[in-house]
């Protein structure tokens, strides 16, 4: 796989876990951890839509 596939994976799968670990603690870390997913899942996305080549 290419460079750009892996960064793309990993910040997704990092995003989905502080997503799920924000969800299940959901007092005071847990804000901070869906707060933090967001950069994560943005980085995800916007290297989806560049490698799928969007219009």
């Amino acid at each position: 796989m290419t460079k750009p596939i892996l960064i793309m994976i990993f910040a997704a799968v990092i995003g989905v876990s502080m997503v799920a670990a924000g969800v299940y603690v959901l007092a005071g870390l847990g804000w901070a951890l869906l707060i933090g997913a967001v950069p994560f899942l943005a980085l995800s996305a916007v290297l989806m839509r560049g490698l799928t080549g969007a219009k």
